[in-house]
């Protein structure tokens, strides 16, 4: 990345970058990297219209997705706790919060359509619900900007009024 194209430099991504992704490193070869990338965006996708986010919500989640794993590797973040992860974060940062517990009771019925909804008594919730929440933290510190997306920053959405850090939403 070029120095003197401001903070968002941070996010534009030369081909290389792009060709030795974290992912790439750790031995995930380019169409895989590319298939995991989309099932994360067709699932964030699928999980905002169940949950009747915005199209803006879901596309700030899948924009923290990918900078997510420009920096971390499909093989240390499973993209079916990521995707989650980034829709709870983006709802907040767009003002479209949703429960955790609805978050993750969607993600579970996209990702097992077949089997009961999730019991929020069961110690797989219970252990989705705390690590949803520490990767939340970590998706925090990696992207680590003040306000939002590239969109945001530039003014492409209009009057978004008083962009919160994300980091003001944790308890």
């Amino acid at each position: 990345m070029a120095s003197g194209r401001g903070a968002s430099s941070r996010w534009f991504f030369t081909r290389e970058q792009l060709e030795n992704t974290p992912s790439r490193r750790c031995g995930v070869e380019a169409d895989k990297e590319l298939s995991y990338r989309q099932q994360a965006a067709n699932l964030i996708q699928d999980m905002g219209q169940r949950l009747n986010v915005s199209q803006l919500t879901i596309n700030t989640a899948i924009v923290y997705m990918h900078r997510f794993y420009m920096h971390h590797s499909f093989t240390k973040f499973n993209r079916n706790i990521i995707s989650p992860t980034a829709l709870f974060l983006a709802a907040k940062v767009e003002e479209q919060a949703r429960k955790l517990e609805h978050v993750i009771k969607v993600a579970h019925a996209c990702l097992h359509p077949l089997e009961p909804l999730l019991d929020t008594k069961c110690d797989a919730y219970l252990q989705q619900t705390q690590e949803l929440v520490l990767l939340e933290t970590i998706m925090l510190q990696t992207l680590e900007e003040p306000g939002g997306v590239w969109w945001e920053e530039h003014g492409l959405c209009g009057d978004l009024g008083l962009m919160l850090s994300a980091s003001d939403f944790l308890c």
